[in-house]
């Protein structure tokens, strides 16, 4: 007889199940979970391998018992299994063994604060182990089955840990939406016993075991694709093979099927299924080139129509474990974004902290202002204290007549602030009948007071020294903020495109290490492949070139047309759109008269995304304090534009950096033209720059737009113009040494306007070369100031 403890949990289900119906009157939920329990815990049990391993449903409910899943329900449905398998003395093993580990489960484990899955496990093979031993004793004690028993019981082993993460997954009170790739595994192998289980089941002479297993496949082929149809068809059918006779041909054809139908995929479910169909068609007609059906028909029909009313949102969810489990392709894309988020967000901290820390040095520097209106009553009492305490008078003059000799001594105060000291002339008649140190007070007078307006001198320095740390710390924050905009911008990784890049590149014989794809905002594509070096065959201009532009559907050039990598190992190729026109530049520079150096810098570059700049700057005066001034702004103009920047955020950052070097009066103007030579389009900035002429067939544009120099206002009010482009256009840009030599004819803009529309040359730096001489000749062939003239010469190469 079984010990009362050890029937506990047995009977464990039946006492849950009436404090349910007592709880809540037998949930549908509860009870639907029960059912499926039974029917895979009896399915379990049914399945064998080698006609006479059969561990599993023991493995399932020592789980279950252990996790307090289920009881005696569990208990008798894998008996039942087992029973129905007609195993005789082998079934009745597996019951003595699953009775011996709910014995050691109730007197040991349920007792034990933790019982780990390790000895769950351990207690499970000791227990087949002792039952297989104690029968083979009583038949004979014969080698084979000693063997036997023992790769059953490390089969028992094994199998606690699979069923251990299945149970997690399938049996967890939580609604479960991630699966690690070892879960599902698991859930593999669980679902090719389940499918095991109905080895003798037969449904108008179809195998039951057959249709689920073809189910099985097409599921996973139409959800993960050729790749894991593959996998899952190889998997079934070697757990089949396992179970029955070993068949080879059995296993490649699910493999195979799984494989093609996985590839259809993309066609919907009836596309899986047809070429699911066909493969099997073909195997068994062409590859066994004989009339023995490899897998029925009729079989297949019964899987597909499963597939067919499977509902939507069943795949859809059943996809999500899988996209999870198996399928990392976003994962990188939103680490990207995340990484961007946390960047921007960090950012966006430390503007915040420059900007608290300036509106503390600003509240300090307000009120060492304040406290300096306070000094000059502390002064009175100081010149009183050193000249009055001694005197007889003292009492008559500071307490009877406080108000006359306060009066008296702040109009003394008064004088000496004015002229800066005070003599005693300037003592008035009243005060000299009254006061006997006259000579002290005025001596005194004078000596405080010196030493006043020297205190005074210092802590107004140290207020401008604050305010000025104070607007500085205010710039930082406001450059890190339009930083922190500037990058929070939406890139986009084409995946897709991606793919296709790599297999057209390898059907031409390229092969590559890594395509990237970029979609950045305002619809710009940008083409990143990492390849062998082709040894300066310039494989890139006459293959790469042509093949990327073909699958993206738009034009792509290489940045740099020169080689770079020849002689190297591994090439760096970076493609963007093709720009619709080119553009050549020539320049024309005049120092001042009086000096050697050129005040106006100026600089000419392409930059990211298909653009090229234009920049002039104006240093304030001339030469080389001029010079330092105006190249200053168009190296920051140069370096934030290549490394990709707006040119609204360039402006006004450089106007912020210029307002932190220096309270002296530094300024610059920034005349800015960017070009979108992909688009057609350039667009003019203009800070304190002067007018910029556009000529187009015979006719010459004017480009205004009046506004301070940077450097002076700490916001500066931009304004772009935008105007379109086209072939043989010819950019113009002046700095004032040039207008104001051509005021000597009348209106400076004008008079350059109809001069440049009388020049006939396409050379941009004719053209320079002839303003440059005609602003020479108005100005008697001296430089009143810096001069430069810069035109750009657009032109359409295709």
């Amino acid at each position: 007889m079984l010990h009362k403890d050890a029937m506990l949990p047995l009977n464990g289900w039946l006492n849950r199940s009436k404090t349910k119906r007592k709880a809540s009157h037998f949930p549908t939920g509860f009870f639907i979970r029960e059912v499926l329990t039974v029917l895979a815990c009896f399915m379990i049990g049914r399945a064998v391998l080698f006609n006479q391993i059969a561990p599993f449903g023991m493995a399932l409910y020592a789980i279950l018992l252990s996790k307090r899943k289920g009881g005696l329900s569990a208990f008798l449905a894998v008996s039942a299994g087992l029973l129905s398998f007609h195993f005789g003395l082998q079934a009745v093993r597996s019951i003595i063994a699953m009775l011996l580990f709910c014995i050691v489960w109730a007197c040991i484990g349920k007792k034990a604060g933790r019982w780990s899955v390790f000895r769950t496990a351990i207690t499970v093979m000791l227990c087949l182990l002792s039952v297989y031993m104690v029968f083979s004793l009583m038949n004979g004690f014969l080698l084979y089955e000693v063997l036997i028993g023992l790769f059953e019981s490390i089969v028992g082993f094994v199998m606690v840990y699979i069923f251990y993460r299945t149970a997690d997954v399938l049996w967890d009170s939580k609604r479960r939406k991630v699966l690690s790739g070892e879960e599902m595994i698991c859930l593999s192998i669980f679902l090719s016993l389940l499918i095991i289980g109905f080895w003798d089941i037969a449904v108008f002479n179809f195998s039951l075991q057959n249709i689920l297993a073809v189910f099985l496949i097409l599921l996973f082929a139409y959800m993960g694709g050729a790749g894991t149809g593959a996998a899952i068809g190889i998997t079934t059918g070697f757990m089949l093979s396992l179970s029955s006779t070993p068949d080879p041909v059995l296993m490649g054809n699910l493999a195979i099927c799984g494989l093609l139908a996985g590839t259809f995929k993309e066609l919907g479910r009836p596309g899986s299924s047809i070429a699911f169909f066909l493969t099997n068609v073909l195997m068994t007609y062409y590859i066994n080139r004989s009339t023995y059906i490899i897998l029925p028909f009729g079989e297949i029909a019964g899987a597909v129509f499963l597939l067919m009313i499977l509902p939507r949102k069943t795949i859809q969810f059943l996809k999500r474990f899988l996209s999870s489990g198996l399928m990392r392709a976003d994962d990188q894309e939103a680490y990207g974004k995340r990484v961007q988020e946390l960047t921007v967000g960090r950012l966006n901290e430390f503007a915040r902290v420059f900007r608290h820390l300036s509106k503390v040095f600003g509240r300090i520097s307000e009120r060492s202002t304040s406290d300096g209106q306070e000094e000059l009553s502390k002064l009175i009492d100081k010149v009183v204290c050193h000249t009055c305490k001694g005197c007889p008078l003292y009492r008559s003059c500071w307490e009877r007549g406080f108000f006359r000799s306060y009066n008296n001594m702040f109009e003394l105060m008064s004088v000496c602030e004015e002229k800066g000291y005070i003599e005693e002339k300037d003592v008035s008649q009243g005060m000299k009948r009254f006061c006997l140190q006259i000579n002290n007070l005025v001596e005194n007078i004078n000596v405080l007071y010196h030493t006043y307006c020297t205190n005074l001198k210092w802590q107004q320095k140290l207020g401008d020294c604050r305010q000025l740390v104070a607007e500085q710390l205010e710039g930082v924050s406001h450059v890190v903020t339009e930083l922190a905009a500037e990058l929070d911008m939406d890139v986009r990784f084409r995946s897709g495109m991606e793919d296709a890049i790599r297999l057209e590149l390898d059907k031409n014989g390229i092969s590559v290490t890594e395509v990237l794809v970029l979609e950045k905002p305002g619809g710009k594509t940008e083409v990143n492949i990492h390849k062998p070096a082709c040894g300066g065959n310039r494989e890139c201009l006459k293959k790469v070139e042509a093949i990327v532009s073909q699958v993206l559907g738009k034009a792509m050039s290489r940045r740099h047309r020169d080689c770079t990598r020849a002689g190297k190992s591994d090439c760096t190729l970076h493609l963007s759109e093709t720009r619709k026109y080119e553009i050549i530049t020539g320049v024309a520079r005049q120092p001042r008269h009086d000096s050697s150096t050129c005040g106006d810098s100026y600089s000419f570059t392409s930059v990211k995304d298909g653009k090229y700049m234009l920049a002039l700057s104006d240093g304030m005066g001339s030469g080389a304090r001029a010079a330092e001034e105006s190249s200053a702004v168009i190296s920051l103009m140069e370096n934030f534009m290549e490394a990709g920047f707006n040119q609204n955020i360039t402006i006004k950052t450089i106007n912020s950096i210029l307002m932190l070097r220096s309270r002296e009066e530094m300024f610059a103007t920034a005349d800015l033209c960017v070009m979108d030579l992909v688009e057609g389009q350039a667009q003019f900035i203009k800070i304190g720059g002067v007018p910029s002429y556009i000529r187009r067939k015979g006719r010459v544009e004017i480009i205004r737009q009046p506004a301070l120099p940077i450097g002076i206002l700490e916001e500066v009010q931009l304004e772009s113009i935008s105007s379109p482009i086209q072939d043989e256009d010819m950019i113009v840009m002046v700095t004032d040494g040039i207008l104001d030599a051509f005021t000597a004819v009348g209106d400076g803009e004008q008079a350059l306007a109809d001069f440049i529309a009388t020049l006939d040359t396409v050379n941009p730096q004719e053209l320079s070369d002839s303003i440059m001489q005609e602003a020479l000749f108005h100005s008697d062939e001296e430089a009143k100031d810096d001069m430069t003239v810069m035109t750009g010469r657009v032109w359409s190469p295709y």
